[in-house]
């Protein structure tokens, strides 16, 4: 007989619900292609009262459709499962043709806990393994009971830790954590929950809001053929939704193995974990419409993780809050000292600034030339930039994974030169912009020199 673990079966609600996202796409293809021809007919069908039929027939349909839907289900249901061996964890599924996907415990990035709209409606939840490739080749493990994919993740992270099944921590029970706990030090907050006001206002007074607000406004009222104002309204209703969602009552917790847990969302609510080893830059940023209100939001780039994903993980560490706010996390999270970030990265202006863009820069930046700088500090290299979106950048030197030399043609004509740093794909970037020639082949020279990391197995900082 095999000592190989058995599968473990998710919920059999799983195919199903994953048939929504299906739904949801004809539902968006139909919207996109309403007209007036078609507004017509509905409200005729409405005025002569010859709906009721059309209705119920449809209603009928709908419910048959949906348990035979289930009832075929079933059979990819039961070709579904998942197991934790002594390696790593598999998922496997299919009828026709089998997928079976594997991630090891050394190359798990982190462990998350998806709850969906439609699936939190149900009780239930997904596991979500990031792995060392990047989206393309995390693992979702659901649908399971909320309570069982917090089980789920707590066996997965011990056997990250290299701890084996009976290892596993019972002072906090897996249950426990889907309880809201208070907003206090007690708590172990280092983002104590966002106001849901200051969530809103926040998506509010961001460019890409206004927009929308504006182009509604000026659909509605103007000229523009509704057909012709939708897919643009879509394009920019997508990115506001997004915002709102990843900071509905945000919080984060930092634990005693240096791992950041992170809970949001209003339609699919989600706990998120970082490991501080894997946060390679850290981006602090405020809108000018936050200027006013002091607001700052801060963004890490995440080795393994890329950019935003399209499965609603987030790299937005502080979506909205104040300047100590920022700073104190900066300095929870990062590798500098409160008190050195108050000195040298100051989210307002650069103080004590290593190079700075010369006056004639003016001519290549003539907005923010005189806010761009770039600070060295110990092995931190720093980046100022930006007059109407404030920002301020660092990483670890050993960190920076590749260093360019780039002149334009006007940089070229007026003797500057741009230092570009290339990081881990993420929403951070950073370069030393419109710098003296000179003084930016010096940057080079000098962050060519710095220490770099040894080669060490992918989970060796993460304990």
């Amino acid at each position: 007989m095999s000592d190989q673990p058995a599968y473990r079966k998710v919920h059999r609600l799983t195919p199903l619900l994953k048939l929504w996202t299906v739904i949801f796409a004809f539902l968006a293809i139909l919207i996109a292609n309403v007209n007036q021809a078609m507004i017509a007919r509905i409200s005729g069908l409405i005025g002569d009262g010859g709906w009721l039929m059309p209705l119920a027939a449809g209603v009928g349909i709908a419910i048959v459709f949906f348990v035979v839907v289930f009832l075929v289900s079933q059979i990819w249901w039961a070709a579904m499962g998942y197991k934790l061996d002594d390696e790593g964890v598999q998922l496997k599924r299919g009828v026709i043709s089998t997928q079976l996907r594997s991630a090891r415990y050394d190359r798990i990035q982190a462990v998350d806990v998806v709850e969906p709209f439609i699936a939190r409606i149900f009780g239930l939840a997904s596991v979500r393994v990031e792995t060392a490739g990047g989206n393309r080749s995390a693992i979702d493990i659901g649908y399971l009971p909320r309570s069982e994919a917090e089980e789920l993740r707590q066996e997965l992270l011990a056997r990250v830790r290299g701890e084996g099944p009976d290892d596993l921590e019972q002072e906090e029970h897996p249950a426990d954590l889907l309880k809201e706990e208070p907003a206090d030090e007690a708590a172990g907050y280092v983002v104590p929950p966002i106001p849901i006001w200051r969530s809103i206002a926040g998506t509010v007074l961001r460019g890409t809001t206004l927009f929308g607000i504006v182009w509604t406004a000026f659909s509605l009222l103007g000229p523009l053929a509704f057909t012709a104002a939708v897919p643009v309204l879509l394009a920019i209703v997508v990115p506001v939704w997004n915002m709102i969602n990843r900071s509905w009552r945000f919080n984060a917790r930092l634990d005693q193995d240096d791992v950041l847990h992170l809970a949001y969302g209003l339609a699919s609510r989600r706990r998120q974990a970082i490991p501080l080893a894997r946060i390679h830059a850290i981006s602090v940023m405020q809108p000018v419409l936050w200027r006013p209100l002091g607001w700052w939001s801060v963004s890490v780039s995440i080795a393994g993780y890329g950019a935003e994903s399209s499965q609603g993980a987030t790299s937005r560490i502080l979506p909205v809050g104040s300047k100590a706010q920022a700073l104190e996390l900066v300095a929870r999270v990062g590798p500098l000292e409160q008190a050195d970030l108050e000195t040298y990265a100051d989210p307002e202006g650069a103080a004590h600034p290593t190079y700075t863009s010369p006056p004639r820069a003016r001519w290549a930046s003539p907005v923010d030339a005189h806010r761009q700088a770039t600070t060295l500090i110990d092995n931190v290299v720093i980046v100022h930039h930006g007059l109407i979106v404030r920002r301020v950048a660092l990483i670890e030197a050993s960190h920076i994974q590749e260093l360019s030399l780039r002149r334009g043609p006007v940089q070229n004509a007026l003797g500057l030169s741009t230092v570009r740093m290339d990081l881990v794909p993420g929403p951070v970037n950073m370069a030393g912009r419109d710098m003296d020639h000179t003084e930016a082949r010096e940057l080079v020279d000098l962050l060519r020199n710095r220490k770099l990391p040894e080669l060490t197995p992918m989970m060796t900082d993460y304990t």
